[in-house]
């Protein structure tokens, strides 16, 4: 019994591990993205409350998260721009 608890894991494994180290970097890449723009969004949302509260920074928060988002939303163009050059 303990060694069908042993195996089972790895007869379910091909959906969970990648086939290459590229396809890694890609499912990394791309959970990375979604991790990314949820902290974009909780940065968006925060420097609103800034804005409503009516800090100094307020501007420069939104700015920021702004420019974060754009990078973030952009990130894979960026990507295929720089491999392009090589």
């Amino acid at each position: 019994m303990s060694f069908l608890m042993l195996i089972i894991p790895f007869l379910y494994s091909e959906k969970i591990w990648a086939r290459s180290l590229k396809a890694t970097a890609d499912k990394l890449a791309q959970e990375t993205s979604h991790i990314g723009l949820g902290v974009a969004l909780f940065g968006l949302g925060l420097a609103g409350i800034y804005f409503m509260l009516g800090k100094q920074d307020a501007a420069t928060k939104m700015t920021q998260a702004l420019m974060g988002v754009l990078i973030l939303v952009l990130s894979p163009s960026i990507i295929s721009f720089i491999k392009g050059l090589a």
